[in-house]
């Protein structure tokens, strides 16, 4: 008998585990051209200047270096309006000030730390259409710290939660163990489609030996499945969100018109005498 219940319990435990480990990562182009770039439009449209910059730019003039001092950090605004990203200098606990990204909640008032994010462009997240997740750069580091993978992030908003990490085939510089064509790289800027369906990153690649890094752009986009993302972050897609809206708002106005609790038995008995004395009349 005790055997019979196993079954039933490790298929269940299977079927969690492979629920948790899905990807919203359906699939990634390796290659975005620009035709395949501008048939999406995106949740921040100031962002495309810095893909102008690097690629209609002359060769040599768009070195690492360059785009450095060139490319100062902006604010990137949610779509809503609600929540904004920007580098701040924060207090450490030695007492210099470092300069860090947060994420600025308006409604709520609060400011929270973004850490580890590293791009060198204009904007350090792109959000998401319903302005409840945004995807960030980071770097995660192995190797007891000698070397670093990019990963493009998928959080929360609301509490910086990690929904997705998708790991990048690019890292901070070459070692041994992780040999690449370049010597150095850095991913360029990130860009999320207004219809959910996509994140593009973009990644500049140099050689140290050159004095200047000069910089080779690749671009990769990660197709999304959004309703899936939509659902880990809590939400189940925009039609059946507005829906639980409208039917809290019909449940709240409901409790408010309940009689009070113990009085609707009185009521009853009241209605139907005073419907006896009419009829009596």
């Amino acid at each position: 008998m005790k055997y019979k219940l196993l079954a039933p319990i490790l298929l269940l435990i299977i079927i969690q585990a492979c629920a948790v480990l899905a990807s919203p990562v359906i699939s990634i182009d390796e290659t975005v051209t620009e035709n395949m770039f501008y048939s999406k439009s995106y949740t921040n449209p100031d962002s495309i200047e810095a893909h102008q910059i690097v690629v209609y730019s002359e060769d040599g003039e768009h070195s690492q270096i360059h785009l450095h001092y060139r490319l100062t950090p902006r604010t990137t605004t949610s779509p809503d309006g609600n929540y904004s990203v920007y580098k701040k200098a924060l207090d450490s606990e030695k007492g210099v000030g470092v300069e860090d990204y947060v994420i600025n909640d308006t409604v709520a008032g609060t400011e929270t730390n973004i850490k580890n994010i590293i791009t060198m462009s204009y904007y350090g997240v792109a959000f998401s259409p319903d302005s409840k997740m945004y995807a960030a750069p980071r770097a995660v580091f192995f190797d007891e710290g000698r070397n670093a993978q990019y990963a493009i992030d998928i959080c929360s908003v609301h509490n910086n939660t990690l929904l997705h990490r998708e790991l990048t085939p690019f890292y901070i510089e070459s070692t041994k163990a992780t040999p690449m064509e370049w010597e150095k790289s850095v991913i360029y800027e990130v860009y999320w489609s207004d219809d959910g369906s996509c994140i593009v990153y973009e990644v500049l690649g140099g050689n140290t030996e050159a004095g200047q890094y000069p910089a080779y752009l690749v671009s990769k986009r990660l197709n999304l499945d959004y309703a899936e993302l939509r659902k880990m972050n809590g939400y189940d897609n925009t039609e059946m969100e507005a829906m639980s809206e409208e039917t809290e708002d019909t449940n709240t106005a409901a409790e408010n018109s309940l009689p009070i609790p113990g009085f609707k038995a009185i009521g009853v008995v009241f209605a139907l005498a005073l419907a006896g004395r009419i009829k009596r009349a």
